[in-house]
């Protein structure tokens, strides 16, 4: 029996395709024609996810089916027309990116028309940390003077380094310029960067970000998982400016 060929997760979501139906598909293909009952049995599905499996396959023309007096019958197309999903989803794309060249200045310009209103957008594990670090070197990078502050937390600065390693290095890079007062122990300067410090008397891990017209906070929920908010809106971001700014001259 020739052995059956793997497709990533990431191939078939490509293809607008599941795990499940590609099993669904593979079995038909071994099969040749057989009902719902025999498909799911194959598969080592149930009915009813076989059943869904099969209705995907046949909405991009990978099984067709025939209707007999006490069943229907299911039967799969040949593996080439994966192929053909393969072409027309490209040039679908293609014609996405042409249409989006049109649209995506106008929804900027619907953006800029409502650039003075607050916004508060959530993250969540390491990956939205490193969002969040994304956003602060993004925005600090467009500015004058390439500067940001950091209230730094001796609870939670390891956990954000292991979010973006290589953070520390690109900022650099770019030549954007930090100025943190870190609360309790540990941290060490990197490179265009100042430090100060400030004694912890609890345990509260937390992070503050001040950069132009935002502030982001990161910190840990009940599960000690990371989770942070970036707050968009210059008065706020003055205000923690202002406040940080005050406390460095008198340390």
């Amino acid at each position: 029996m020739p052995k059956i060929p793997k497709l990533s997760d990431e191939t078939l979501e490509l293809l607008g395709l599941k795990p499940k139906d590609m099993s669904v598909y593979t079995v038909l293909l071994k099969l040749g024609t057989a009902p719902l009952r025999r498909v799911a049995q194959e598969a080592g599905l149930n009915r009813g996810t076989a059943y869904d499996a099969l209705k995907r396959l046949i909405d991009i023309g990978l099984v067709s089916h025939m209707d007999a007096k006490t069943h229907r019958y299911f039967t799969a197309e040949d593996p080439q027309k994966l192929t053909g999903i393969a072409v027309r989803r490209e040039v679908a794309i293609q014609e996405a990116q042409l249409k989006l060249k049109d649209v995506v200045p106008q929804l900027q310009e619907l953006l800029g028309s409502s650039a003075h209103r607050p916004s508060v957008r959530y993250y969540e594990g390491e990956s939205g940390v490193r969002d969040i670090l994304e956003d602060v070197l993004r925005t600090s990078e467009k500015y004058g003077d390439k500067l940001f502050r950091i209230y730094s937390s001796e609870g939670i600065r390891d956990l954000i380094a292991h979010a973006w390693p290589g953070f520390i290095k690109l900022r650099v890079r770019k030549h954007v310029r930090v100025k943190t007062i870190s609360i309790g122990a540990g941290g060490v300067t990197h490179g265009l960067d100042e430090r100060k410090w400030l004694t912890q008397t609890n345990k509260s891990p937390s992070y503050i970000f001040i950069y132009p017209h935002k502030t982001a906070f990161i910190s840990l929920d009940e599960r000690q998982q990371l989770f942070g908010v970036i707050i968009e809106d210059e008065a706020v971001s003055a205000t923690q400016e202002m406040i940080f700014d005050a406390i460095w001259k008198m340390m």
